[in-house]
C-alpha cells in the first residue's frame, strides 16, 4: 500500500503550496519537490522563460500554484499564495493552437475569459487526456497594462492522489502579441471598409441600372407617340420575347436583359419623318427603303456605351427585320449569323404587329397571327425558334389576351 504522509524533507520557508504539506502519496510529494529544485535553478539563471508548477483535484472548482517563478510573481505584483486567484481573476481570453490531421496545419481557438471559468472542468479533462498545455493567455491586471503569456508545459496525473501536475513554463510575448492583434485589428477594419466599399458600389450600380431602364423605358415612350402604338404594344413585346427565351434556355440573367431590352427594337423610328412613318396605305419603294434606316438609327442612338443592356437593345435594333432566309435587312443575315436576341424579337415583332391594328390595317385575330408564324417557319424566322413559339401557345396566348381588343375576323 502507498504510504500517504508528509516527506521528512524539510518544507522551504518561501513555500505556499498544498502538497509538501498535506496526506499525499510520496511519488506526488517528491515529484513537487524535484519540480520545484529544477524550477528554482532555472528561475535563478534569469532565462526568459518564467517557470511553473500548477495542480488541481479531481473535481475541484480552482487549481493553485506549488511553484512560481520570481518574474510572474513581480509581473502579477502579488505573493505566492495569491498569483493562481490573480491569474484567474485578470484572464481576458486563452488562444489554444491544434494541428489539424491530415496536413497538420495549425488552426488556432480562442476562448474568452468567461467561458474558461464557466467550463474550467471541461478544458482540465482535455488536458489531462492530452498531457500537454500550449496556449497563449491574454491577462488584464487592474493595476497595470494587458499580458500576454505564451504557456507549455507537461501535465502529470496521480490517480491515486486524484491530482493533476502542471509542470510549465510562461513566456512573455506581449510584444509580438501586440502587433498580431494590431494586425488583426488593421485587416477587421480593411474588412469593414471593403463591406462598406462593397455595399455602396452594389447601391451604385443598382441605381446605374435602375436609371438604364428608365431611360430605355423613356425612349420606348417616345417611340410610341411617333409610331401611334400604345404601351400595350411595348409591354408585350417583353413577355413574348422572354417567354421564347425561358422555353430555349438562356439563362435567366441574359433573358431579364432581353425582357428590358426589347421594348427598344423599333426606337430608331424616331428618325423618320411623320409622312412616311403614319402613312395609311402601302409605302412606295422609296418609301420602304427609307422606313428600313429605322434600324441603323436605332443601332446607332443606342452605340458607344459600355453597359451589357444597352448593347444587347443596340443588337435588337439593329437585326429585328433580320430574317432566317437571308431576305432581310439591314444587312441580309441569315440563321446563325443574326443575333438570337434579334431571332427572337424578330419572331414575336412580327406576332405582335400581325395582332395590333395599324394605321393601315386592322389587327389579325389570334389563330390566323399564329398559323403566319407556323408558315414563316425556317424561311422568316428560327424553326427551333417557331417550335418553342407553338408549344407555349397558352401562355403566348395569355399575354395576348391582357387589355386585348378583340380582331374582326376576316371575311
Amino acid at each position: 500500500m502507498t504510504s500517504h504522509h508528509p516527506c521528512a524533507a524539510a518544507i522551504p520557508p518561501d513555500y505556499h503550496g498544498l502538497i509538501l504539506r498535506g496526506n499525499y502519496t510520496l511519488a506526488l510529494q517528491q515529484r513537487v519537490r524535484t519540480g520545484i529544485d529544477h524550477f528554482r535553478s532555472l528561475d535563478s539563471l534569469g532565462a526568459p522563460i518564467i517557470p511553473y508548477i500548477s495542480a488541481w483535484h479531481d473535481h475541484a472548482p480552482s487549481l493553485w500554484h506549488e511553484f512560481s517563478g520570481q518574474r510572474l510573481l513581480t509581473m502579477l505584483r502579488c505573493t505566492p499564495a495569491t498569483v493562481a486567484t490573480r491569474l484567474r481573476e485578470s484572464m481576458v481570453s486563452r488562444s489554444v493552437y491544434h494541428a489539424a490531421p491530415p496536413s497538420n496545419q495549425i488552426t488556432k481557438e480562442v476562448l474568452p475569459g468567461q467561458t474558461l471559468r464557466n467550463s474550467c472542468q471541461e478544458l482540465r479533462t482535455a488536458v489531462k487526456q492530452n498531457g500537454v498545455i500550449e496556449a497563449i493567455y491574454k491577462l488584464a491586471p487592474s493595476d497595470g497594462p494587458p499580458l500576454w503569456l505564451k504557456d507549455q508545459a507537461t501535465v502529470e496525473y496521480f490517480p491515486e492522489d486524484g491530482t493533476c501536475l502542471s509542470l510549465g513554463t510562461l513566456c512573455l510575448v506581449s510584444n509580438e502579441m501586440q502587433a498580431a492583434e494590431a494586425l488583426a485589428q488593421d485587416h477587421s477594419e480593411l474588412c469593414r471598409h471593403r463591406t462598406e466599399i462593397d455595399q455602396l458600389l452594389a447601391s451604385r450600380t443598382n441605381e446605374l441600372r435602375l436609371a438604364q431602364l428608365e431611360i430605355i423605358s423613356r425612349l420606348a415612350k417616345a417611340t410610341e407617340f411617333r409610331d401611334q402604338c400604345t404601351g400595350e404594344h411595348i409591354t408585350k413585346m417583353s413577355h413574348y420575347c422572354a417567354t421564347i427565351g425561358q422555353a430555349i434556355g438562356v439563362k435567366p440573367e441574359l433573358n431579364e436583359l432581353l425582357f428590358h431590352a426589347t421594348p427598344m427594337h423599333d426606337v430608331g423610328k424616331i428618325g423618320i419623318a411623320d409622312s412616311i412613318l403614319l402613312k395609311p396605305g402601302k409605302l412606295t419603294r422609296p418609301e420602304f427603303m427609307i422606313m428600313q434606316e429605322h434600324t441603323t438609327i436605332g443601332a446607332e442612338l443606342l452605340s458607344g456605351h459600355h453597359s451589357t443592356l444597352l448593347k444587347v437593345a443596340r443588337y435588337i435594333a439593329l437585326t429585328h427585320h433580320e430574317r432566317w432566309d437571308g431576305g432581310g435587312y439591314p444587312k441580309g443575315l441569315r440563321e446563325r449569323e443574326i443575333p438570337l436576341a434579334g431571332r427572337i424579337t424578330a419572331l414575336c415583332d412580327v406576332f405582335d404587329a400581325l395582332t395590333s391594328p395599324r394605321p393601315y390595317k386592322e389587327a389579325w385575330p389570334f389563330e390566323q397571327a399564329v398559323h403566319e408564324i407556323w408558315r414563316g417557319k425556317g424561311s422568316h424566322f428560327d424553326p427551333r425558334l417557331v417550335d418553342c413559339f407553338m408549344q407555349n401557345l397558352p401562355t403566348i396566348k395569355q399575354i395576348y389576351g391582357q387589355n386585348h381588343t378583340p380582331a374582326r375576323a376576316f371575311n
